[in-house]
């Protein structure tokens, strides 16, 4: 039944991938057929493939594990949550089949619990082996299962397109707006002038806001081409736009390349939740949260100058408060306030995200901080490449004073793909900039992707608890929160942390 069950999503997938995706015109559609082929694959897998990897004494060795843990842990002060922990250890069942899923999402939530609370109550060396041991074999756990799923999809004969780059943007619960509503709004809040809007397009690829590209007829007012960037209308959301305004206009006024902020609406209007409207800028984004497309060597020169720049810029001047004396470490308190994003929201357990989090927490003690201006999301989605030169730095929401090593971390995980790191340092220290320690720039390449637990955790709760029902943000949530894991499997490798 599991296995019939497992071919038929396959099957499905197929279908979109060869019969219906090529027929679809609109970005936006193609996204979201991608995405939910995306999620039939994974469904899929935790049928045929799960069950398969469990069998080879990994549900066992995940067990064993989590005892050698609970064992190694000092019993000062958790006497009685080490007895529940054993006690729920011993209640999950060792089942057969397509009931392994049962099993290990049990073991994993368990192991997630322990890897938090002893995370949280000290730096002692038994915590830390603990925490480590749980996390590495949460690490073991989703390498092989991604071997086996990559294997399983290898042996079938269809062929499988690529996957999504992006989520597609989600819809509000409101009306997204139509060329009509915008020339509504514009001759409302601009009455002396008779501006009309002639198409509104929705652009994929935004997790956090929607974007859309608005162009109007020719005017003596406003651009004919706009792009509007839009608040969800959600119970569990991050930054607004109203936050972006400032900072954009001032950066632009200083010439840096970024779009000029034209109009912010910082309430509720016709179109929905507030927005900004901004000049359109030439180019595309050369890749995606997970990867690049197009290799920039020359854009991405431009951006080290660029973040060089954006770093020496007081941040008074873009009316950030200067940080007081003795400030703690800003790069400490970004990952702890995602890692309780993550914590308050997350739908799905994973240990190993729990443990990298701890791993980076301490990792965070060992280098001296700095503080400037951040950006705080420089990678190749927030960019506009125009042949190979830099058109503009998007998306500036995560905008902050903080740790430098967060916009070089972010930008080094795309960087890597097609350029040499030490390139990227030299042409950023050249135009003035201070050279970054390599312990917290590879912190600041981990946390580019522990800032993603915080978005794909925060939109399944949204969906889950029906405060929106957009497919995107379910299916996003879903694959999402693998793909991240992933990449943070691969990095905590990478560091030696497992």
């Amino acid at each position: 039944m599991a296995e019939n069950s497992a071919l038929l999503m396959r099957a499905i997938g197929d279908e979109l991938a060869q019969r219906m995706i090529p027929e679809l015109t609109s970005a936006d559609a193609r996204e979201r057929a991608t995405l939910a082929k995306m999620v039939l694959e994974q469904l899929a897998a935790d049928l045929d493939v799960l069950p398969e990897v469990a069998q080879r004494g990994l549900a066992q060795e995940f067990s064993r594990e989590i005892e050698i843990a609970l064992q190694a842990l000092p019993a000062l002060g958790l006497a009685e949550q080490i007895q529940m922990w054993r006690s729920q250890l011993g209640s999950i069942a060792a089942e057969p089949g397509v009931a392994t899923q049962r099993r290990m999402e049990s073991l994993r939530a368990l192991a997630a619990s322990i890897v938090r609370h002893a995370a949280d109550l000290g730096n002692d060396a038994d915590m830390r082996a603990s925490v480590s041991r749980l996390g590495t074999v949460d690490h073991r756990w989703l390498t092989n299962y991604e071997a086996a799923r990559q294997q399983k999809s290898a042996q079938r004969t269809a062929a499988s397109p690529s996957q999504a780059e992006d989520a597609a943007p989600p819809r509000a619960a409101v009306p997204e707006p139509t060329a009509g509503t915008v020339t509504q709004y514009l001759r409302r809040r601009f009455p002396s002038v008779r501006l009309e809007s002639t198409a509104v397009v929705p652009i994929p690829g935004g997790r956090s806001k929607k974007t859309f590209f608005i162009s109007l007829e020719a005017n003596d007012t406003l651009p004919l081409e706009l792009v509007m960037r839009q608040d969800y209308a959600l119970r569990y959301e991050g930054t607004k736009v109203r936050d972006e305004y400032t900072p954009l206009l001032k950066l632009a006024q200083r010439g840096l390349a970024v779009p000029r902020p034209l109009h912010l609406e910082a309430d509720e209007s016709e179109l929905g939740p507030p927005f900004l409207l901004m000049q359109r800028l030439p180019g595309g984004p050369p890749g995606s949260y997970f990867g690049m497309r197009t290799p920039c060597p020359g854009a991405f020169r431009e951006l080290a100058r660029m973040l060089a720049q954006l770093h020496r810029i007081p941040p008074a001047e873009l009316g950030f408060a200067a940080p007081a004396p003795g400030t703690s470490d800003s790069l400490l308190l970004l990952i702890e306030t995602y890692q309780r994003k993550w914590r308050e929201n997350a739908t799905r357990a994973s240990p190993l995200i729990d443990y990298a989090y701890a791993w980076a927490k301490a990792e965070c003690t060992k280098d001296p901080s700095s503080l400037a201006i951040v950006h705080g999301d420089a990678g190749p989605y927030n960019l506009l490449i125009d042949n190979d030169r830099l058109s503009a730095l998007l998306d500036w929401e995560f905008v902050h004073v903080g740790d430098p090593a967060v916009d070089l971390g972010i930008v080094r995980v795309y960087a890597e793909e097609f350029m040499n790191w030490d390139d990227f340092v030299a042409e950023y220290t050249a135009a003035g900039a201070v050279a970054v320690p390599e312990r917290r720039v590879q912190l600041g390449m981990l946390v580019n992707f522990l800032k993603g637990t915080t978005l794909v955790a925060t939109s399944g709760r949204n969906f889950e608890e029906g405060w929106t029902r957009e497919f995107v943000k379910g299916a996003n949530s879903f694959t999402g929160l693998r793909l991240i894991e992933l990449r943070i499997a691969a990095l905590m490798q990478r560091f030696g942390a497992v």
